[in-house]
């Protein structure tokens, strides 16, 4: 791993020389060169530095999951177009490209120690609330990403980050920005509205295949079979040469006597006490005072009082006091240590007398002792077996991996041969097209990517794939079909259902046109909704992230001018799910900052200033696109 190797020697020329050449490939060829070396296709450049369909896609298909989830998992694939995310998501990539770029040119730097921190406060890598490097290659491996990569990405992340916290951190808002802010924030309006579902104005009857022809032939590229391939392949993993590795019970055996104290838990005790707390500034006098209390209590122990009543009372412990004192079994080098010999010296049953700790003073009694115990042979034959296995196997891996790779090279066109060298099996897979197939091979990144280079395709054997930690695979072209039209025949059920899912929108669209215009007139609302298959929501008095209602209704709804007063304002929106609707606005109440508590406020004027500095950076960063030269193939996306 990058990281580690570099903090290993993070004292020496070393760790300087090669963070310096890795500044230089930044600053020189961008970062993009480097997470996208095979890219085919370039979708823009920026000083030179290219940006590859593989990262567009991956972006692109990021914003569609957030929109997806922002509008509950129900969108028209047609929104996409409409509110052109393509084009947004391509900017947005070419301005993360222009900060780079400009960041390193202005000396920003993200140094090794920054990183490490980063990504030990990630709490997907951390067991126990400590980071876990163990925990943190798993994470990768099941993504399908190597740390070094993982890493760097981290590092062009934390890039972009800097110049932006200095904005931020020196941006502010006035008073009278924050009432305005307050008034657009808290704004509440009284809106009702009623969606026209798209079923209503679908007609049944068949279409003319005339009509079902001419809309085919307008609309031939949205019924196009994606280029496809099946591969064979042959996979290698420590997982499968584990299963068929045989373990005899004399190895078991041995390993177990060998091990012996592993499988052997401590002696532990379950004690329960009463603490008269001490605290490190206390004078001499409240420590006697503590200590005097503390006998107190004690002669109460001996008398015969119960001891769990007098922790309740007593005790000055939180965390275990409302339990009458227990602080469950635990075992040496956990507790405080003159509290822990106190513990340790009991008999089962037996009170202490004042034990002085680092906390205070305690009246330790002794719950109940837990024996040393030694798991037998039977208990862990299973997992030692496991680890007999694993460990030969990673062994046997690593040395097949070598001669895979060797076999796959110099038999570049034959899969047979290395597996019968090692005694593999020549798996294949069914058709899938780039976005992946059904099965874990065929839906795995990296095969996807390797199985459309013109190698593969041209029948080549692919370079050796790592699917995950200690599993590796290597492809072969078996058939390939290129993008094709499909006949009409093939898809008219589709082509029919599209067709009259347009005329449905259509009408629907007319029908919103009629209906905006009986609402203005002063039709009754439940009335005009009915006619067209729909209902209306009574008004209600809603804020600008109301949950429940239609995203697409919610945003025009709170663009729509104000009403006059006793006048609605009526509106038309499309909904989330490619719908329509109609709305009416019919009274504003602005938000006032003087109706926020002092923390509410605060909160405002933090997130008034964040806004701002955004602003501010946004702005920045438009200057320094003015300075690069920036290509963009917009047809590629």
């Amino acid at each position: 791993m990058l990281l580690q190797f570099i903090r290993e020697r993070a004292q020496t020329w070393f760790a300087w020389v090669l963070i310096s050449m890795l500044i230089l490939v930044f600053a020189v060829w961008g970062v993009n060169s480097y997470f996208e070396p095979e890219a085919v296709v370039t979708v823009a450049k920026v000083n030179g530095s290219k940006i590859g369909e593989n990262e567009y896609q991956r972006a692109f298909e990021a914003q569609k999951a957030q929109l997806r989830a922002q509008f509950g998992g129900n969108i028209d694939p047609a929104l996409f177009e409409s509110l052109g995310i393509k084009k947004q998501v391509l900017n947005r990539l070419v301005d993360e490209e222009v900060q780079v770029q400009t960041s390193l040119e202005l000396g920003y730097r993200i140094s090794d120690l920054q990183l490490a921190a980063h990504i030990n406060q990630i709490q997907a890598f951390q067991r126990e609330g400590k980071f876990d490097k163990e925990l943190y290659e798993q994470v990768l491996s099941r993504v399908s990403t190597k740390p070094a990569l993982w890493e760097l990405e981290q590092r062009r992340a934390l890039l972009l980050e800097q110049p932006l916290r200095g904005i931020l951190a020196t941006a502010f808002v006035t008073n009278a920005d924050i009432a305005t802010i307050a008034k657009l924030r808290d704004e509440k309006r009284e809106v009702g509205y009623g969606t026209m579902p798209l079923a209503h104005f679908t007609d049944a009857a068949a279409i003319p295949d005339d009509e079902l022809n001419k809309y085919f032939e307008a609309n031939r590229d949205s019924y196009t079979a994606p280029e496809q391939v099946k591969v064979d392949y042959v996979e290698l993993s420590a997982e499968s040469i584990a299963k068929a590795l045989p373990v005899t019970d004399e190895l078991l055996k041995e390993r177990y006597e060998q091990n012996k104290a592993s499988y052997t838990t401590e002696e532990r005790r379950q004690a329960s006490h009463i603490l008269i707390e001490v605290k490190a500034t206390d004078k001499q006098e409240a420590i006697d005072q503590a200590k005097t209390k503390a006998e107190e209590v004690l002669a109460k122990v001996k008398a015969g009082e119960p001891f769990d009543k007098l922790a309740e009372t007593y005790s000055q412990d939180p965390g275990s006091a409302k339990q009458g004192g227990d602080l469950g079994f635990f075992g040496r080098g956990v507790m405080d240590k003159a509290f822990e010999d106190a513990a340790f010296a009991l008999k089962k049953s037996e009170v202490s007398g004042l034990v002085r700790s680092g906390f205070g003073f305690h009246i330790i009694k002794l719950v109940d002792i837990e024996a040393p115990k030694v798991k037998t042979f039977d208990e862990v034959r299973q997992a030692l077996a496991d680890e007999i296995k694993k460990g030969e196997a990673e062994s046997q891996y690593y040395g097949q991996l070598d001669q895979l790779e060797t076999l796959a090279f110099e038999h570049h066109d034959d899969l047979t041969q290395l597996a019968d060298t090692l005694k593999l099996t020549v798996k294949s897979t069914d058709w899938f097209a780039r976005t992946g197939g059904a099965d874990p091979v065929s839906s795995n990144p990296k095969v996807l990517k390797a199985a459309f280079t013109q190698d593969v395709l041209n029948g080549s054997n692919s370079e050796v794939l790592e699917l995950s930690t200690n599993h590796v695979a290597v492809i072969r072209l078996k058939e390939h079909r290129a993008a094709q039209q499909k006949p009409l025949a093939e898809v008219k059920d589709q082509v029919t259902a599209a067709l009259k899912k347009d005329r449905a929108k259509q009408k629907a669209r007319e029908a919103v046109a009629g209906a905006l215009e009986k609402l203005k007139q002063g039709d009754d609302p439940v009335a005009v909704l009915a006619a067209s298959g729909g209902e209306w929501k009574k008004a209600t008095l809603i804020g600008r992230n109301e949950a429940g209602i239609d995203h697409g209704v919610l945003r025009a709804a709170f663009e729509a001018a104000k009403p006059a007063a006793d006048k609605p304002v009526f509106g038309q929106a499309e909904s989330a799910n490619g719908e329509f609707a109609v709305y009416g606005v019919y009274r504003v109440e602005l938000g006032s900052r003087e109706a926020l508590d002092k923390e509410a406020q605060k909160v405002l004027v933090d997130s008034g200033s964040q806004s701002r500095g955004q602003s501010e950076f946004s702005g920045i960063v438009e200057t320094w696109k003015k300075s690069a030269k920036i290509e963009l193939f917009a047809d590629k996306i």
